[in-house]
């Protein structure tokens, strides 16, 4: 698959500052669902005059995706591009999280026989 551009349907969930996002590429194919969290540092007033400052981060959690590992770089070139667009580029720090092969490969599958 070559990725050249995504497009990006951006949803709101139940819980602040977390969002969920349907991933296309270029043609219309369905390419991965992401969970976006917006980290955002708490304000100065709430910390300790010697606390260490914090620049807010993203983290992309892929839960989801149709992809070969050699497209990795590029969706996640792709991807950053598109949420820094989004969040009006204030956030540098973006971070991608994929599920564990180890996760994937164990996973049980619980399949009942449907008697008719």
């Amino acid at each position: 698959m070559e990725l050249l551009n995504l497009d990006i349907q951006l949803m709101a969930t139940l819980w602040e500052n977390t969002y969920r996002a349907a991933i296309k590429d270029q043609n219309g194919n369905y390419v991965a669902s992401v969970r976006i969290i917006v980290n955002v540092p708490l304000s100065p007033d709430r910390l300790p005059p010697n606390a260490p400052k914090a620049d807010p981060q993203l983290f992309v959690l892929v839960e989801d995706a149709v992809m070969e590992s050699e497209d990795i770089i590029q969706f996640e070139t792709l991807l950053s591009v598109h949420i820094r667009e989004k969040f009006k580029n204030e956030i540098d720090q973006i971070y991608f999280f994929y599920p564990s092969p180890e996760d994937v490969l164990n996973k049980t599958v619980d399949v009942q026989e449907v008697q008719h």
